[in-house]
């Protein structure tokens, strides 16, 4: 096998695992809209389910480590660095959008899944990612290819939640994951319904509402984690 095909397998192999990443471990945020469940939730915001990435990743041989990136000039969000054959590459398994492939820290890339887009442009050390769905485009994320050391970003996981940050998820009740051929995104009173046959969207959802879509989109149990219900923060 030449170097060329040895690092195409091993990008498809890290790739398979964010992947199936996004098929078992949702983006969700109901411990912080509805306080601690009874038992631990699957998956969670962008720092555990990157953990948990790490983690697997680390058993399966893979050189991964903590990163961080800029939503909206703030680094708020984490991310893991990848290397492979002395290349360094980025797993985005803690975005809450279907970021499936690696974005290469030496070249842009571009591609698409469930009907959106995602593309780098690189600027010297920093990586912008855009994210296109519905025909509009957004700059999603940046990376900042140098990165931080471990300690301080094990830091700033342990107080993100308690240290005044504001997260575009921190006033509504978020949960997406990859569902057979679909991509849902529960996103405050809307589902979004993604997939490479077209758009659907399901609106008007109230509290009340939520646990009957968890149950029936994402064949979630919410009573098993919330049994005297779930109730909104107040």
């Amino acid at each position: 096998m030449s170097d060329t095909d040895r690092l195409t397998a091993s990008i498809r192999e890290v790739e398979e695992l964010v992947l199936e990443k996004f098929q078992t471990e949702p983006f969700q945020n109901l411990n912080l809209i509805y306080g601690p469940s009874r038992r631990p939730l699957p998956g969670g915001t962008c720092s555990d389910k990157t953990v948990s990435f790490i983690e697997a990743g680390r058993q399966a041989g893979f050189d991964v480590s903590l990163h961080t990136g800029f939503i909206k000039g703030k680094e708020i969000h984490r991310l893991a660095r990848v290397c492979i054959d002395d290349q360094v590459f980025f797993a985005d398994v803690g975005n809450g959008w279907p970021a499936l492939n690696l974005y290469p820290a030496h070249k842009e890339t571009m591609y698409r899944c469930f009907g959106m887009r995602f593309r780098t442009d690189i600027t010297g050390s920093r990586i912008a990612v855009f994210h296109e769905r519905q025909g509009r485009e957004f700059l999603q994320l940046e990376i900042d290819v140098c990165g931080r050391p471990k300690s301080e970003i094990c830091a700033a996981i342990e107080r993100r939640f308690n240290s005044g940050i504001i997260y575009p998820f921190s006033d509504s009740v978020r949960f997406s994951q990859i569902i057979g051929s679909r991509f849902l995104f529960l996103r405050g009173d809307r589902l979004e319904i993604y997939s490479d046959d077209g758009f659907e969207c399901l609106e008007g959802i109230n509290d009340a509402h939520i646990p009957s879509v968890l149950q029936q989109y994402f064949h979630f149990d919410s009573q098993s984690y919330y049994p005297l219900g779930m109730h909104q923060r107040g």
